[in-house]
């Protein structure tokens, strides 16, 4: 089929500047003719091609256009802040359908990392990861007014725990800068990660994070702490609408 017989994609931001191989794909994702599906629930489906450093992962949604449009301004906005996320490669849509691709990320899921540290022994050094490494960084992203909304384990990508632990942060479309209930938000996000924890992890470990969060004793946050643990039992209780 010739250039100028291949069917066409509709605008979009990131498009006019892509190289060609890089449009093929995103062109292929659009149509359908790449890619394989990964997740799927009734409004959203990711699918994925590529192998490697060439690997992309593409965000359909049905009629949430604004959620795709959050996503892509925070994809370019928090790297500013110094949080790493996904490179965004392309976002279009036509009618309620958009899609949203981005570059694969390195390492692994935060929550497949507990599984196998607690079953292979070195739990320890995961939550000496998570304190030096994590914890500052939502620390970062709070003192900069903005919440996650959307913060666990699985959205929190680590290189290697254990040596370069660069850290990722995946589907950043929730993020928000709220103007009320501050630190109901904020017990919110750190509440998110002590309830998704797919392995039992002492209490302490939680403190230890809490406090590298803080980057002070707890001897003055007994509330917090207390609002955190309430909120993390709710959270645990709750049943994912889509599993």
């Amino acid at each position: 089929m010739s250039a100028s017989n291949k069917p066409q994609l509709p605008s979009g931001p990131g498009l006019a500047a892509l190289p060609g191989e890089l449009h093929d794909a995103v062109q292929g994702l659009w149509h359908g003719s790449l890619g394989h599906t990964v997740r799927c629930v009734p409004t959203r489906r990711t699918v994925t091609c590529g192998e490697g450093t060439a690997r992309l992962f593409g965000k359909w949604r049905t009629g949430q256009g604004r959620s795709a449009a959050a996503e892509w301004r925070w994809l370019h906005l928090l790297p500013m802040l110094g949080l790493r996320v996904p490179v965004p490669v392309a976002w279009l849509g036509q009618g309620r359908r958009t899609l949203l691709v981005t570059a694969a990320v390195s390492g692994r899921s935060m929550d497949a990392w507990l599984v196998e540290a607690a079953a292979n022994g070195w739990l320890p050094q995961l939550v000496d990861c998570a304190c030096c490494c994590v914890a500052p960084i939502v620390r970062r992203l709070h003192d900069h007014g903005l919440v996650y909304r959307d913060l666990y384990w699985n959205h929190v990508f680590v290189d290697d725990p254990r040596g370069a632990a660069g850290v990722t942060f995946l589907d950043v479309e929730r993020v928000l800068r709220p103007w009320f209930w501050w630190r109901r938000w904020v017990v919110k996000d750190l509440a998110g990660l002590l309830a998704s924890s797919p392995v039992p992890v002492p209490a302490r470990a939680g403190l230890r994070f809490l406090r590298a969060y803080l980057g002070e004793p707890l001897v003055r946050h007994r509330g917090l702490i207390e609002a955190i643990v309430r909120k993390a039992r709710r959270i645990r209780r709750h049943v994912p609408r889509y599993g």
